[in-house]
Order: structure tokens, then sequence, then C-alpha cells
């Protein structure tokens, strides 16, 4: 709807929206960033003069306040960067629910949906859902409560146990070995689901023998042609016997567009590792992840598969058998860092239509 279609309530809505969601975000990016710079005062040296005039009067079309904080961490981090860097607070509160506008998609973040949406063993597969309060077998029949018992102690352990929905730093995610294990973990738990537990492939396995390190594949659905593009991908690597999660500890390490993995690797607040200090394996050392041109396959027709979503992202790890498998889909809150600390910009090519279009179509939230 165009400004001049609009009553004045309607605009005035509009005008708060934009406000609210750009403050909350601008206040929120700043807070991060200020720890970043606390952490490693060097980031926060400004970049060539002309560099950052060229990135403040890209984003500036999309943000009046637009800061250059974002462009400054990934130059001094990576010793790289490129006028379309994203600022991270203009992706949040401008770009993302923008590309994202249909609220519709998002139960396919639920995993007791990906089972049902998805092509059989692409995800792992579920022995016990509790969707709505109710607990269901793998054939999504609801137990009775004289069943449940006997269900349990007929799975085959060790299986996984995740909440349905908010995952993000691998919360409320537990391993169990035993069937008086699920029953405990079971306990006073809203929905969740109950899956295999994937034995990973040894490539991957070598950085964190805990859990899976799992590759984050970013996929971005055209404005202009609809055709489903990845943008990048990145390794997240568990570290003391946690998940690959950053909030965990873990460390990521972006995978460049031929498949080879970058000579270091970054901790949540941008902390560069030349070896992983667990394993002491050396991140210099030239490697290529294995199958990427499959994974890039894998991943564009998951992403198709996720209808009314643009910028989908996926967490992806290939298994013992040399079958990539999906983890989780994400398609709120997603990071852009990962590539943008190895000096990538997070649009690459795609930068000045995904701008055009968010000028076009805004949408905020509450």
């Amino acid at each position: 709807m165009n400004d001049g279609d609009m009553t004045w309530p309607q605009r005035l809505k509009r005008a708060l929206l934009k406000a609210r969601s750009r403050f909350r975000e601008r206040r929120a990016w700043r807070k991060r960033h200020r720890h970043v710079f606390a952490l490693h005062p060097e980031y926060a040296r400004p970049c060539p003069r002309p560099l950052e005039g060229r990135h403040l009067k890209l984003w500036r079309q999309l943000d009046r306040r637009s800061s250059s904080d974002t462009l400054r961490v990934c130059f001094h981090i990576s010793g790289r960067a490129d006028a379309e860097t994203v600022p991270e607070e203009v992706f949040a509160a401008d770009i993302e629910p923008a590309l994202n506008r249909h609220d519709a998609c998002l139960f396919l973040e639920d995993k007791t949906a990906h089972n049902h949406w998805f092509d059989d063993g692409l995800f792992p597969a579920v022995r016990l859902y509790r969707i709505g309060g109710v607990l269901y077998g793998q054939d999504y029949r609801p137990l009775r409560a004289d069943e449940v018992d006997r269900y349990v102690e007929k799975l085959d352990f060790p299986l996984v146990l995740k909440p349905a929905r908010g995952t993000a730093g691998g919360r409320g995610v537990r391993f169990v070995a035993t069937a008086g294990e699920l029953r405990d973990a079971m306990a006073g738990q809203p929905d969740f689901v109950v899956q295999e537990k994937i034995e990973p492939c040894g490539f991957f396995r070598r950085f964190n023998d805990y859990g899976l390190n799992t590759v984050r594949v970013c996929t971005y659905r055209s404005v202009a042609t609809e055709e489903i593009h990845v943008l990048n991908c990145a390794l997240r690597i568990g570290r003391e016997g946690r998940l690959d999660n950053l909030k965990q500890g873990g460390l990521v390490r972006y995978i460049h567009p031929d498949g080879t993995l970058n000579r270091y690797a970054l901790d949540i607040y941008g902390g560069k590792y030349t070896r992983h200090p667990d394993s002491g394996i050396d991140l210099t050392a030239p490697e290529t992840v294995p199958a990427f041109g499959e994974l890039k396959r894998v991943a564009k027709d998951l992403a198709g598969q996720v209808h009314l979503a643009r910028l989908v992202s996926l967490d992806m790890c290939l298994d013992s058998r040399g079958r990539w498998r999906g983890v989780e889909i994400n398609l709120e809150h997603q990071t852009i860092r990962f590539a943008q600390y190895a000096g990538a910009p997070f649009f690459g090519p795609f930068t000045g239509e995904v701008i055009s279009y968010c000028r076009s179509n805004p949408r905020w939230k509450w």
C-alpha cells in the first residue's frame, strides 16, 4: 500500500512501527558492538574514509541513521570488507522482516512438522512427539497413558530430545542413553521431539566429538527471478564437550564458494582462532568440505519447499553414510555475521535487488 492510499491512522501506525523497530534493533546492536569493541578495541578503528562513505550512502537508503560498526568489525577481522557489508541493525529491522513477511511459514521451524512436510529421511527420524501436550508415537498415533512406559522401553537408544521450537543456542537439547533418562528428560517439558542420534561423518567429527558439527547454509529466493540461491555457508564447531552453537562457546569457520574452509575460526564476539582450542587441529591448513556440491543441491531443494520465505538459514550435517541431512530451519532472527566476518557481504551480487525490494515493500514488527 502506497502512502497516498493510506488513511492518517494507517500512516501513523506505519510510522510508529518503523520507529519502534529501528530503535529496538539499533539499541540491541549498539550494545553488542560495544561489547565486541571492549574485548577487541582494534575493531573499533575507522575503515578507510572512502569505504565508509560508500557504505553509509548505500545503506542509508534503508535507514538514515545506519552506522559503520558492522563494517568496522568485519574489516578488522578479515582484513577486507566491502561497502555492501550489511549493517546488522538494518538487516534485523528492515531486511529480514521484508523478505520473510508471511508469518504463516513459521510453522516450519517447528520440529514436529519436519517429517510430515519434507522428504523421508532428510531430517532425523522422530521416535516420540509431544504436540499440544499430547504424546504421539513415531506414526503420529496418540499414546494412552498406560502405553507410554511400554513404548519408551522398546525404543533404541541413544536418542536426542529437543524442544519443538526455540532451540537457539542449543537450549533444551538433551542426549538420553536409557529409558529412565528419557522419562526424566520428558518430565515437565512442553512440546518436543525425541529423535534418532545421527552418527556424523568423520571429517566433521574430528573437530569436536560431541553432538554434531553442522554447516549453516543461508539461502535466498530472488525477488527478481524466484530462483533459489545459496548465499554462503559456514561450519559450526563445538568445543569443551558442548554443542556447536556460538552461545555455548562454539566456533564458526566460513566456507568459501569453492568449498574450501577459511583459515581461521571465530567465537561469538569475533575472537580469532588458528587452532581448535581443545583438539589442537590446525585451522590454517587448506581443507575442502566433502560433498560440497551435493550440500548446495540438497539445501536449495529443501529451501524450495519452504514457501513464503525468501531467506532461509539451514543447519545441515553430513552423516556417517555420506548423506547430507537437515537439522534445523531458521526463519527468524537469522545471523549474517558468519560470512561477513570473513569479508564476504551477506547478499553478494543480490545486494542491489534486496535493497530495492525492501525500500518498496517495507515491513516492521511490533
